[in-house]
């Protein structure tokens, strides 16, 4: 008998760990080697996990039940199965519970539990499963605090009286009719452009902010996923505000600067964009080397918080995983080569230093826009401007391009590749 019983805090919300905790499609995200199958219906359904003792890899395979009472924030969820060779069963019984934390805005989480397991292995994993347990509580952790820091953002437009701008004029609000797609970066999260998706939604801008593929978990399934799918992401979220919004704008950041790009370049959809410090040569601290040995060093130690302001922190991977970082360059470079092919007005948004991309990328995007590029100068701010001193700034600049942006007539938008 393996008992679960641990208790720990997560930075965020009660409400949102438990709707992240109540979902098992978002469970399983955050647990290393788990994998979702069939529905049934009796609400249960096929899963699968593998779980490394020692030198051994075991895959186990079985139902799971989940039974909720979302008033309290409680859960109990139930399972059983065989490992993949039928030698060994389990049944798992698991409560599960969600409180507020000491600290605003934070949450206490308690599980309490039992592992029953019976065949020719049992005795094996029973004598490793307090560090097995131990090293898959410690990962789920982390998974489960950065899973819910991170998920897809949607902001209202909130009525705007506008602003007045240097000449003293109040110039009118963006209006309901105008939406921003904003994209994060590499290894970052949405939870990095909340503060400038709230901005702009506050100044009558419908904003959506999607989580791409592979990220807001750790860092090993970003290696699993590649631009192709980024892109994809980034496209169906625009494909989603324009059913609603004759004018859509994409903005991002280093690689949703880029991906912001891409899609302007292959649709006609797509009415300005907003790039900030995005990326088309690589990561500034991923070598040649590193790309060439991804295959045995899967990651590196990644340039985290990159924030001049001082106490601000970012949530993102702490590592850079390298096999991504070889995907983030492909599509970078192919992203350049089509940059010729935008045709809406594009603000580029550099900054004074940046220790993630090499700054003379901004420049490069610029020149290959040509006179549909404005260059601003971030002069204050390190990478992550949303998050630096030059954040009004950024906002400034992108409530300008959204107002003189052009709506786009659906009937004459056109897709490239």
């Amino acid at each position: 008998m393996i008992e679960i019983n641990e208790e720990f805090t997560v930075a965020a919300p009660p409400d949102e760990v438990y709707a992240v905790l109540s979902d098992p499609h978002a469970v399983v995200e955050c647990v290393q080697g788990a994998e979702l199958g069939e529905t049934h219906e009796d609400g249960t359904f096929d899963s699968s996990i593998t779980i490394k003792f020692s030198a051994l890899k075991i895959k186990f395979l079985g139902r799971v039940g989940l039974d909720l009472d979302e008033p309290d924030r409680r859960g109990t969820m139930t399972a059983s199965g065989k490992d993949g060779q039928g030698g060994t069963k389990f049944n798992v019984t698991a409560e599960f519970t969600v409180q507020p934390g000491q600290e605003t805005g934070t949450s206490f989480v308690t599980t309490k539990g039992e592992v029953e397991l019976r065949g020719k292995l049992a005795g094996m994993i029973e004598g490793a499963a307090t560090a097995v347990t131990k090293r898959m509580a410690g990962e789920f952790i982390e998974a489960l605090s950065l899973r819910c820091a991170s998920g897809s953002t949607q902001f209202s437009a909130a009525p705007a009286a506008g602003t007045t701008d240097s000449g003293g004029e109040v110039a009118a609000p963006a209006g309901p009719a105008s939406a921003a797609v904003l994209v994060h970066d590499f290894g970052g999260s949405p939870n990095t452009l909340r503060a400038w998706g709230e901005a702009l939604a506050a100044k009558g801008v419908a904003v959506s902010i999607p989580r791409l593929p592979g990220h807001g978990t750790r860092w090993k399934d970003l290696n699993a996923t590649t631009f192709d799918q980024w892109y994809d992401a980034t496209r169906a979220a625009v494909a989603d505000a324009r059913r609603e919004h004759p004018t859509v704008v994409v903005m991002g950041l280093g690689l949703g600067g880029t991906l912001a790009l891409r899609v302007a370049a292959e649709s006609g959809e797509v009415a300005g964009v907003v790039a900030v410090n995005p990326v088309v040569t690589g990561l500034a601290n991923v070598t040649g080397w590193d790309l060439a040995w991804r295959w045995l060093r899967r990651s590196k130690p990644a340039v985290a918080d990159d924030i001049k302001k001082a106490g601000v922190v970012d949530t993102a991977y702490d590592r850079t995983a390298l096999k991504a970082a070889k995907e983030l360059r492909r599509g970078a470079a192919a992203t350049l080569a089509v940059l010729g092919q935008v045709r809406c007005p594009a603000t580029v948004v550099v900054s004074g230093t940046d220790h993630v991309v090499p700054t003379r990328d901004g420049a490069t995007v610029a020149e290959a826009l040509g006179e549909r590029a404005r260059p601003v100068s971030a002069a204050s701010s390190f990478h992550v401007v949303p998050l630096d001193h030059d954040a009004e700034l950024l906002v400034a600049e992108s409530l300008a391009l959204v107002r003189s942006a052009d709506p786009v007539d659906v009937g004459s938008s056109t897709t490239g590749a």
